[in-house]
């Protein structure tokens, strides 16, 4: 009898030490509230020992630009503590001309994902990407228009939030894509409500296995939440969702993007990069270059010596998880060095109070960098061909100095004693 208690007791531990626990922000319109998808995606995670806690806010016909306006939207999403905040553009958008995607879409949804990044440093976006409709948008069909079926739709949602997850860095749960194997494979199970575009409750039930999946990141088969499908439905559902999606995470970006390690960069001159850490909370960096260089330091300035594409990646403690980020920076050009040295010579280095700049060409913008990458602030004057940079006042250490010349950008190291 003791040994069944202390059994049961420590699987009863086991189970609450592995269980995962997501906060996350639902924002979209009717098709994310139709049948309550956040509540249904709580009560699958409720079934594997995961926990959901979740805001909603789903006005019907609501789009990316309504919420990126409102100021009910900002403040939640400012509250800082979301794993995760879910996008759903209005259901018709995604689907339509290049030219108008690139102007009602692609702009709001990059505003929302930067600004979701930036007020919540441990939490990532997650486009929702939805479905075409069931006999395609008859409101907007022309004749010979891929808008006048549900394939030729269907297919323009999921390159366009395809689009939107690659070019913002964001997840994307793929729910039309899942709509569309159980529409290959099953093609007499009915998704849809009688208006052919918003999901019935089977079809809600594939949605929120899909977002279980994208966010807990676990086997949907090892669920036993049927809801008020028949078992046989459920399984249908749960197999399909472990198919296209837990399969083929990082077709979805799931993985790739789902890190507390950020950075962008910027090339300075044809082949040296500024590199700008933007981790929330972060601890250590360490850097590779992909060319067999790293630093630790937060904001390197490195300079490759040869053209070519290179994975460079930062990996950081943030958040209390150690993730990577991976991006790929090419370069083209090299810098013609001996050009540099004929119009700008930089002396004495090392340098002990004063920093000389003399230049046959016109400097621009000259700053002072530290070796983390800030820009330092020092005395600088100009006199003809020369520039005098006050160092006096600098710690010993190793600086770079930062300028254009015409229109091409450079730098150069020096030492301060």
């Amino acid at each position: 009898m003791m040994k069944k208690i202390f059994t049961l007791f420590l699987l009863i531990t086991i189970f609450s030490y592995a269980q995962i626990n997501k906060n996350v922000f639902f924002i979209g319109n009717s098709y994310t509230a139709q049948n309550n998808l956040p509540q249904l995606i709580s009560e699958i995670a409720g079934s594997t020992g995961d926990n959901l806690s979740y805001q909603s806010y789903t006005p019907g016909g609501s789009t990316l630009q309504d919420h990126a306006n409102n100021a009910s939207v900002l403040s939640t999403i400012d509250l800082g503590n979301w794993d995760y905040v879910v996008l759903q553009e209005q259901s018709q958008i995604p689907a339509f001309s290049l030219s108008f995607v690139q102007t009602q879409f692609f702009p709001f949804a990059a505003q929302l994902a930067n600004y979701i990044k930036s007020r919540n440093p441990c939490g990532n976006p997650i486009f929702y990407m939805t479905w075409g409709r069931k006999n395609g948008d008859a409101q907007n069909c022309t004749p010979g228009s891929y808008l006048c079926t549900y394939e030729g739709m269907d297919d323009k949602i999921y390159e366009r939030y395809m689009q939107a997850g690659l070019e913002n860095e964001s997840l994307v749960s793929p729910v039309g894509r899942v709509w569309k194997y159980i529409r290959t494979q099953h093609p007499t199970m009915e998704l849809y409500e009688t208006d052919g575009s918003h999901p019935n409750y089977l079809g809600s039930m594939i949605a929120a296995y899909t977002f279980y999946t994208t966010i807990f990141k676990k086997d949907p088969t090892l669920s036993t939440y049927d809801g008020n499908l028949l078992q046989t439905e459920a399984n249908i559902v749960r197999n399909a969702v472990k198919t296209i999606v837990f399969d083929n995470m990082d077709t979805w970006y799931i993985n790739l993007h789902d890190t507390n390690s950020r950075f962008d960069y910027q090339v300075l001159s044809s082949n040296t990069v500024q590199f700008n850490n933007q981790s929330g909370n972060a601890t250590s960096f360490q850097w590779t270059f992909g060319d067999g260089n790293s630093s630790n330091i937060e904001n390197p300035l490195h300079t490759y010596n040869s053209t070519g594409n290179y994975n460079v990646t930062l990996t950081t403690n943030a958040c209390g998880n150690i993730t990577t980020k991976t991006k790929t920076v090419s370069i083209t050009t090299l810098a013609i060095s001996e050009i540099q040295k004929s119009i700008f010579k930089i002396y004495p280095n090392p340098a002990k109070d004063i920093l000389t700049i003399k230049t046959i060409k016109k400097i621009l913008n000259p700053a002072i960098k530290d070796a983390s990458g800030r820009n330092i602030h020092c005395k600088i004057i100009s006199a003809g061909d020369e520039y005098k940079i006050f160092v006096q006042e600098l710690s010993t250490g190793s600086y770079t100095i930062t300028y254009q010349i015409d229109d091409q950008l450079f730098s150069e190291k020096f030492i301060k004693e």
